[in-house]
């Protein structure tokens, strides 16, 4: 009976650990309710920017990963990718996003969260637009260290209206 349950508490203990050791060492993510220094100034800038289409203004915190990415857009009228960045911009982000949901409402950037992942770190916010009638707009910002500038590797919103 007692050789039972000294194999029984071993036969645990080994299917325990490594799991817990699997767990450990998967890198969780870290969540945060601290805003970082360097992200309010540059999302509102660039919520005010998309309102203006106004690529120009703000293309300085995008990181090469992004307008990478914004290169390989496709403009739904032509079924080509965009060769310059600024177009990807205005026609795929800035146009749709203020016939959806309108303009984003300045000042009403509200910091929810963080979090940080593989090197990444998204930064949650809530704000106003002037078409979502059915609430805020979650927007996070995915910022990535790159020579000790914070810089945007990507950006995306969700709501209601965009869901649909």
């Amino acid at each position: 009976m007692r050789n039972k349950k000294i194999v029984s508490i071993l036969l645990l203990i080994c299917l325990v650990l490594p799991f817990t050791f699997l767990l450990a060492s998967t890198g969780c993510a870290k969540r945060g309710t601290i805003e970082p220094d360097y992200s309010a100034s540059v999302a509102e800038g660039i919520l005010l920017a998309i309102n203006k289409s106004d690529y120009d203004s703000v293309s300085k915190y995008f990181n090469a990963e992004f307008k990478d990415a914004l290169k390989k857009m496709v403009d739904a009228k032509t079924g080509k990718a965009y060769t310059a960045e600024k177009d990807a911009f205005v026609n795929t982000i800035s146009i749709p996003l203020i016939e959806k949901i309108g303009e984003y409402q300045e000042g009403t950037l509200k910091f929810d969260r963080t979090l940080e992942e593989k090197g990444y770190f998204n930064v949650f916010y809530k704000a106003k637009y002037s078409k979502e009638l059915s609430g805020d707009v979650t927007v996070q910002f995915v910022f990535k260290d790159e020579n000790a500038e914070m810089l945007i590797a990507g950006f995306w919103l969700n709501s209601k209206t965009l869901a649909k």
